[in-house]
């Protein structure tokens, strides 16, 4: 549920637009007086090459790299910084339930909330209702990988929030982990959420021309909240980001609204060549109707798979404070979870059984907790067990290789 936005993250968001505009402002004219007089004391004899545009395009370079210093220092100073170096002990967890029926094969997840790249202020991020920790700061790229080892997961779909103001500082950050742990962390470019900081369509095809390759997906687009709240996912602007993920090959991860099944569809049938991924309980009423009908719709089973929904609930990993709780909840209800969950999924699964995917939905510091990690794997894996022999490795990690492959 979407909570009141403070009176002080809208001053916050308001502040830094009004800063960006005065300064884009401010620095344009100071840059303005490089005349090509001045030029000429540096370049010589090349002055007369330097044309108006040349002298535009330098003054565009300053404004740009300015603006975002200046962003950086209102939301927090610095960006994650360096990787740090984590030692891991792999040692898998013990098993505390006793399912006959476990698959201990590999997994993908195919649906996680990387840690955020960038400091923002709390306050700021309240309006998207999205506490994240800090990369290498509150959690570490280091220790999400050795998790994965420990839960024998090769690799999962990683959501990078990357606010419009901070499209360099932000995706450093990015790069370092795809590099020091290629294959490990699928990266999909993620709106902010965030009035004022989401990125325009141009601003996102603006990343994907200038980092080919780095990302894999786009996504997650959340509706039901924050600044996405109300748009339609067949909204013109929406549209246009569809049409930018097909021409970059992305897989596009949606979490829908309420009320949304026929734009849904709508965007289903107009974009035949995309991937969309979907996930929440706002859509299962109509999903197997849309899976039904749409070759390019998919979906991820993931928090849902962890509490149970309805009159007699199970918290998930979101209705929780902390772990421990999460822990007592899980624990003391494992049986009934998983039971419930197998009633609710196992058909489905069956029915479209290239059409499901393994995930978790973690984001939050504790989520990504060893402790938190071995209880959900292992009610994971006991999920998994009970499915048909044949359509395991599918849901497992099959489907969301074979969803990457195919973009």
């Amino acid at each position: 549920m979407k909570k009141s936005i403070p009176i002080i993250a809208v001053s916050v968001i308001v502040f830094l637009i009004v800063a960006y505009f005065v300064f884009n402002y401010t620095v344009k004219k100071v840059t303005e007086r490089i005349t090509k007089e001045q030029i000429g004391k540096i370049t010589g004899e090349e002055t007369s090459r330097i044309t108006e545009s040349e002298i535009d395009r330098i003054t565009q370079e300053m404004i740009k790299q300015k603006t975002e210093e200046i962003t950086n220092q209102i939301l927090g100073g610095r960006s994650a910084g360096k990787l740090k170096e984590v030692e891991c002990n792999k040692t898998q967890t013990k098993r505390q339930f006793d399912s006959s029926q476990y698959y201990a094969g590999p997994l993908i997840d195919a649906h996680l909330h990387m840690p955020f790249t960038f400091q923002a202020p709390a306050e700021l991020y309240k309006q998207a209702d999205w506490p994240a920790p800090i990369l290498e700061i509150e959690v570490a790229a280091g220790d999400i990988i050795c998790g994965f080892d420990k839960e024998k997961i090769n690799s999962a779909f990683g959501f990078y929030v990357v606010p419009n103001l901070l499209k360099g500082s932000a995706l450093q950050p990015i790069k370092q982990v795809d590099f020091e742990y290629s294959g490990r962390i699928i990266p999909f470019l993620m709106p902010a959420h965030i009035s004022g900081l989401d990125l325009k369509p141009s601003e996102a095809e603006e990343i994907l021309n200038s980092n080919k390759g780095l990302f894999k997906g786009y996504g997650e687009i959340a509706f039901y909240k924050g600044s996405f709240k109300g748009i339609s996912p067949d909204d013109p602007s929406m549209l246009e980001i569809y049409k930018i993920a097909e021409e970059h090959d992305l897989v596009v991860m949606i979490h829908p609204d309420y009320g949304q099944q026929a734009a849904i569809e709508n965007i289903l049938k107009l974009n035949p060549n995309v991937k969309f991924l979907f996930h929440g309980h706002e859509i299962e009423s109509s999903l197997m109707s849309i899976l039904d009908k749409y070759p390019n719709a998919y979906y991820t089973i993931d928090t849902s798979l962890f509490g149970i929904q309805g009159e007699h609930t199970v918290a998930t990993l979101y209705g929780v404070e902390d772990k421990e709780e999460l822990i007592s909840e899980l624990t003391g209800s494992f049986n009934e979870v998983l039971e419930t969950n197998l009633v609710i999924w196992k058909p489905r699964i069956e029915k479209h059984p290239g059409r499901f995917l393994w995930g978790t939905d973690r984001a939050f510091d504790w989520h990504f907790d060893q402790d938190t990690g071995a209880l959900l794997e292992e009610i994971s894996r006991s999920f998994i067990g009970q499915l048909s022999p044949e359509i395991q490795e599918k849901f497992a990690y099959k489907n969301a290789e074979k969803l990457l492959e195919e973009r």
